[in-house]
């Protein structure tokens, strides 16, 4: 009897532990070939005065619904925002992180979603830039938006080059430039790359 009872409790810990979003259950997008895979996954950066810093480093967590990946987002990205700001570990409580944009390998917030985060309170004064696009996801996406007053610019080439789409804040198809991102800029609302 003891051990059917060992058993059940074991059974419990593992399905509660499967709903709880954590950096340690997410898989990085290293060794992900395709992101089409219907995957959510999220990318972080720190804000920026001016235009983004093409060498600003970013990291990488991916789940498997748009669900995991918001919440994870929302729980300030734990794990993910310490190795942005090694000094966060002590001083965890002062930061926040929020959604900045959402990147879709389909048209119409279709298919994989790429969910952009930084920290702060969005793009209030401030520019976050992604110089280039996590492994798996270049040139796969085809429909973009904005959050937390951030209009989104999505660039053909890497370090925010060669064509553009500006979206204000949302770009249902990017058009000519669907399938072609390879870098991704928010600005403050009312401003365009």
């Amino acid at each position: 009897m003891r051990s059917k009872t060992m058993l059940a409790l074991a059974g419990v810990t593992l399905m509660v532990m499967a709903l709880i979003p954590t950096a340690a259950s997410a898989a990085t997008m290293d060794g992900v070939s395709d992101a089409t895979q219907n995957r959510a996954c999220t990318v972080g950066t720190l804000p920026q005065r001016g235009e983004p810093d093409p060498h600003a480093p970013v990291v990488v967590s991916c789940f498997d619904t748009l669900e995991q990946a918001e919440a994870f987002v929302e729980a300030g990205a734990p794990g993910d925002y310490e190795k942005l700001v090694p000094q966060a570990r002590t001083s965890r409580a002062a930061a926040t992180t929020v959604i900045i944009g959402r990147q879709y390998t389909g048209d119409n917030r279709t298919g994989s979603v790429l969910v952009q985060w930084g920290s702060g309170s969005g793009c209030y004064g401030v520019t976050y830039g992604f110089s280039s696009m996590p492994s798996g996801w270049n040139d796969v996406i085809r429909s973009s938006e904005g959050f937390n007053n951030c209009w989104v610019t999505d660039y053909a080439d890497a370090g925010y080059g060669g064509a553009r789409a500006n979206c204000t804040p949302y770009c249902g198809t990017l058009a000519s430039l669907a399938s072609q991102t390879s870098s991704v800029v928010y600005r403050p609302w009312g401003s365009v790359g």
